[in-house]
């Protein structure tokens, strides 16, 4: 499990393969429909933050634990593609790899069945013992709230502060929703808020957490928990980039929308590497608007872009009010 080469982007959280039933409608209890095909890609939200990173030119590697079967395969096989280091996997004999189902309708939408297996059991022993000495050589670390518990997110958050490692975190699910599926207290995540650098909410997440109900006083009042960074994702409105002296509206792209899934991971992928450029907020949050725009376009959370299709598609698509790239 040796670090092969220097890594500047690593990450500890959910890594997946995904089963996409592409369906003319999203059922109801007790409804059947024909589904018009299956889609098998690899997939989970840190996995694919690391994958948009390492798409646009860094060095990335997902850290963590999958089983030795085909999906764990399919996993390492797409990892190998995007030339991403797979010197943080631990393969786990006897164990199943994480998958989730997702229907996914006509216009797009979809819903989600997360199985996180194996992947789930990692604790706070296994963080410090084989994947401290990866978090502790990167620049960035990513990590989020959604299949793992609380637990060993928070120690590995831990090694990152402590090794002066930027720590973005990924709040994909409503507290009251983490606490529900026996990942952890809401205390605890709200405790884990205070090691973040940089936070992307769902709305969802923003609304429990603060009580507002207008992005910008979700922005204000999340940043009061701890973060130093806050990206706010608008949909149609584009993102909102957040820290303590300075609040930026970024406008949204308008793509030709196939598929969102994986729209917010792309986004944080973009944004992770336009930080790692040191691009101001307005710069990186217009590159990681066009990472987001540009992963709806096809089916699939993968189906990101790399560096020089989003600069093209900035440069052909920026909306009215966009900042100069």
């Amino acid at each position: 499990m040796a670090q092969s080469r220097n890594v500047d982007v690593v990450g500890i959280g959910s890594c997946t393969v995904d089963y996409f039933a592409i369906v003319p409608r999203l059922l109801g209890p007790e409804e059947k429909i024909n589904a018009e095909r299956l889609e098998v890609h690899a997939g989970g939200v840190t996995a694919n933050n690391l994958t948009q990173v390492a798409r646009l030119g860094a060095p990335a590697g997902w850290l963590g634990l999958i089983g030795d079967d085909d999906n764990g395969r399919i996993i390492q096989e797409a990892f190998r593609a995007d030339s991403m280091d797979l010197g943080g996997i631990e393969i786990v004999n006897g164990e199943r790899s994480s998958l989730t189902w997702i229907p996914v309708d006509a216009a797009g939408e979809r819903c989600i069945y997360m199985f996180p297996n194996v992947t789930g059991k990692i604790t706070a022993h296994q963080v410090n013992g084989r994947f401290a000495q990866h978090i502790q050589k990167a620049k960035h670390f990513h990590t989020e709230a959604s299949q793992l518990p609380i637990v060993p997110v928070r120690e590995a958050m831990k090694v990152a502060q402590a090794a002066g490692v930027r720590v973005v975190f990924d709040l994909d699910v409503a507290p009251s929703f983490f606490a529900q599926s026996n990942l952890g207290s809401e205390q605890e995540l709200s405790a884990a808020l205070q090691l973040v650098d940089v936070l992307k909410p769902c709305k969802a997440a923003a609304r429990e957490l603060t009580g507002a109900a207008d992005f910008e006083h979700m922005a204000t009042g999340l940043l009061k928990l701890g973060p130093k960074l806050v990206a706010i994702t608008m949909g149609g409105e584009g993102c909102l980039i957040a820290s303590a002296d300075k609040m930026v509206h970024v406008p949204a792209f308008r793509p030709n929308v196939v598929d969102t899934t994986g729209a917010g991971d792309a986004f944080m992928g973009g944004l992770s590497y336009a930080l790692l450029q040191g691009w101001d907020h307005a710069r990186a949050g217009l590159f990681a608007n066009a990472c987001a725009a540009l992963v709806c376009t096809k089916v699939g959370a993968r189906a990101m872009a790399k560096r020089d299709e989003v600069l093209a598609f900035i440069k052909a698509k920026s909306p009215a009010g966009a900042p100069a790239f």
